[in-house]
């Protein structure tokens, strides 16, 4: 039998592990699974680089608000017959001249899109940041599902070999049934195949726990060829289910600490800002803006000392010019492009909103669910426990009527299975509502502890 798990867990601290050779293994706690799985996560550090990214655009964003500084220079050789302003005549001769400038523009005012645009970078960080943070919980949760598995399909696999265990026993004693001539040779063939059943059971049991321990190598990308985990010493489920809180008292504490809804406010507050960055080009601009220039031309001469020879030095020195102005730049028709901007801005605010009362709303439905999924998995539990004491001793009585030739191996194997039965109905309600308590301790922002 297949055991679906849904649950949710919280996102534990991220902590440092080693990565360990498979003789060094000791026992995998769930803790350190998780926290491993989270270090080591391909997909966990592709978007700490997202985060990366994001965190350089918004230092962009603050930095642009800085002068910015420039220097060019040209030079450069003519050849020909030219008029040479220095000269006040036509020249034909090879001139080489050089010009250099440095300037620098700073933004008085631009419609204060450099603040919004500020702004709307660091909630794009926060919100990545909390993206981040709930794909982990996502992958946390996958850990503990295998984990669990592990766990469960373990438990199975001990109920059937103790069930075998029972069956071989039987088998033995009905043999010297059949010896004595009290029990015929088809109520030993029957146990046998009983016996076989069990074994299949076995198998599957086991191909299902190895199936769950590859799945959680995998999900915590880690070779080893062994793993072995802790097993918790005991789970009492009756005092977890005692636990519960409210739906309400659920609820509030979720969507204080989720960071999805962490994530869906920095995006409205992200759209609020992309708003003012569209309506800043409605407004006028301003900059100032200042250069200082120079220039060499060897052809160049000196006016006021014609006969000497009008040195590099000289002429940067005589040409050097500084100048200082300011830009106005005033928006007057643009085709309505910032018109439609602004629009697109307040229609994408509205979908952010949107998505977060989608989120809240998705919460609080799994909450709900997992609510109801806890009281139900609760009385499932309770009837488990009834059923399993009832079987018990039904088959206590096929037994010692079986041992005492008063039925036959069919009624006896019956009594067997629905012992069975009843074993695995009760692991299968006991796991199940751990699982649905522990979403729910999830949503409380518990530390999970098996």
């Amino acid at each position: 039998m297949n055991l679906k798990f849904h649950f949710f867990t919280v996102l534990l601290l991220f902590t440092g592990i080693s990565l360990l050779n498979a003789q060094d293994q000791k026992e995998w706690s769930l803790d350190k699974c998780i926290n491993y799985a989270l270090e080591h996560n391909l997909n966990i550090q592709k978007q700490d680089l997202t985060v990366s990214i994001l965190r350089n655009n918004f230092d962009i964003a603050r930095f642009d608000r800085l002068p910015s500084v420039s220097a060019n220079v040209s030079g450069g050789t003519t050849f020909g017959k030219t008029f040479s302003q220095d000269a006040g005549e036509f020249i034909d001769e090879q001139i080489t001249y050089l010009n250099g400038d440095i300037s620098s523009n700073v933004v008085l005012f631009d419609g204060l899109r450099d603040k919004s645009t500020i702004k709307q970078r660091d909630h794009e960080v926060d919100a990545s940041l909390h993206d981040k943070e709930a794909y982990a919980n996502d992958i946390a949760l996958q850990i503990v599902n295998y984990y669990l598995q592990i766990l469960y399909n373990r438990e199975q696999y001990n109920a059937a070999f103790s069930q075998l265990k029972t069956t071989r026993e039987q088998i033995q004693r009905t043999k010297e049934l059949v010896s004595a001539g009290s029990a015929p040779k088809g109520d030993v063939l029957e146990l046998k195949a009983q016996a076989a059943n069990e074994k299949t059971q076995m198998v599957n049991y086991l191909n299902l726990e190895k199936e769950a321990r590859v799945n959680l190598k995998q999900a915590m990308n880690i070779q080893l060829d062994t793993l072995t985990i802790s097993k918790p010493e005991n789970i009492d489920a009756e005092q977890l289910y005692a636990t519960l809180k409210p739906i309400n008292t659920v609820y509030q504490t979720a969507i204080s600490h989720l960071p999805e809804v962490k994530a869906a406010k920095a995006s409205i507050e992200a759209n609020k800002a992309a708003i003012d960055i569209a309506k800043a080009d409605y407004y006028p601009s301003l900059y100032l803006g200042a250069s200082v220039s120079t220039r060499y031309n060897d052809a160049a001469v000196d006016f006021s000392d014609l006969g000497s020879k009008y040195t590099f030095g000289e002429q940067v020195q005589d040409y050097l010019s500084a100048n200082l102005g300011v830009t106005l730049s005033i928006p007057i028709f643009n085709k309505f492009r910032t018109k439609y901007n602004v629009d697109n801005a307040r229609i994408n605010l509205e979908i952010a909103r949107r998505d977060e009362s989608l989120t809240l709303q998705n919460i609080y439905q799994k909450i709900e669910r997992a609510m109801n999924d806890s009281r139900a998995a609760y009385e499932n539990y309770l009837a488990a426990q009834e059923s399993l004491s009832a079987n018990k001793e039904s088959f206590k009585y096929a037994e010692q009527r079986f041992n005492a030739g008063l039925i036959n191996s069919v009624d006896y194997n019956l009594a067997k299975t629905n012992l069975s039965k009843a074993q695995v109905d009760l692991l299968n309600a006991r796991y199940e509502l751990i699982f649905k308590v522990k979403i729910l301790d999830f949503y409380m922002g518990k530390e999970l502890k098996l």
